[in-house]
């Protein structure tokens, strides 16, 4: 178990959900964006996550995305797929799914009901742990943007209770996240979203990796790079050459699928970027923003 935890470390870009004009996926882009997370050097890949718009997905769509990273990243770096359903039956349908198609890391949401209680996000995680079987498992813990999740008193005894929960993924500040890492073993893996956001502070208190959009992601690999080698004025040094387009991306879950997904298409060189309902609808300033990031980010 240990050796297989080592390759949870670094970068894990979450993949963007293009749409078709007519509001269906574009596989074709999806691919593309799929093989430029794998190209630039990353160390794994996600999906299914809030970035992806999984909200939004049907069970069939949800299903297509986890065969198209299987297929395009043919077991060359691992994959982490999270699991939102819109009840028990389908969590466990999709579990199956990402085991077919051999992914490395399940990443479990809660099923978010009319009054949904930290509670009961409890009960459910621990009712579906063991249908992952020996896969690593984990959580995703975001109460800051999906209203609820566990506190680490809760999350000690899934690790008590199953040997393969060991990586989770939070959604909070350093400053939190670092009395939290200070609570677990060392075996459980921490690693932090927000879109990059503190991720230099992030590796030195203990996180073990971060899972951003595409739009940055090349960056932060480079960044990684910096931190890895103790070099941290220059990781901090890249770090604040970014942090202008990550704060503009990263005000809401809306602003990133919004504006995140376009400076990152617009870096693939893609013209037209098209939103399932329902979104934020760009304004005239916001796409004039994410062209400006993304033409000084440059292409991949």
């Amino acid at each position: 178990m240990n050796s297989e935890l080592q390759k949870f470390q670094g970068i894990f870009p979450i993949i963007y959900c293009f749409f078709n004009r007519n509001n269906s996926l574009d596989k074709k882009l999806i691919s593309e964006h799929i093989k430029i997370i794998k190209n630039i050097g990353s160390q794994g890949i996600a999906s299914l996550g809030l970035a992806t718009e999984v909200n939004k997905l049907s069970f069939n769509e949800k299903k297509e995305l986890i065969e198209l990273v299987a297929e395009n990243c043919h077991g060359t770096i691992p994959t982490a797929v999270t699991i939102q359903g819109s009840s028990f039956k389908e969590c466990v349908k999709l579990i199956d799914i990402a085991k077919n198609n051999q992914a490395d890391w399940i990443i479990l949401q809660p099923l978010i009901e009319k009054n949904t209680t930290d509670k009961d996000c409890y009960s459910f995680f621990k009712k579906l742990i063991p249908y992952v079987g020996d896969t690593i498992v984990g959580i995703q813990n975001a109460k800051e943007y999906l209203g609820v999740g566990l506190s680490s008193n809760d999350i000690l005894k899934l690790y008590k209770n199953f040997d393969n929960f060991r990586v989770i993924k939070g959604e909070t500040s350093s400053v939190h996240m670092q009395s939290e890492i200070l609570k677990y073993p060392e075996d459980l893996r921490v690693f932090n979203g927000r879109g990059g956001q503190e991720i230099v502070d992030n590796f030195l208190i203990g996180c073990k990796g971060i899972i951003p959009g595409l739009d940055s992601a090349d960056k932060f690999l480079k960044i990684y790079e910096f931190i890895k080698n103790n070099k941290i004025k220059k990781a901090n040094k890249e770090y604040t050459k970014i942090l202008p387009q990550i704060v503009f991306v990263m005000q809401s879950i809306n602003t990133l699928v919004c504006y995140g997904k376009r400076i990152c298409g617009y870096r693939m060189g893609v013209k037209n970027i098209y939103d399932r309902k329902p979104f934020l609808i760009p304004s005239e300033y916001g796409i004039k923003k994410s062209k400006h990031f993304a033409k000084e980010l440059g292409g991949y």
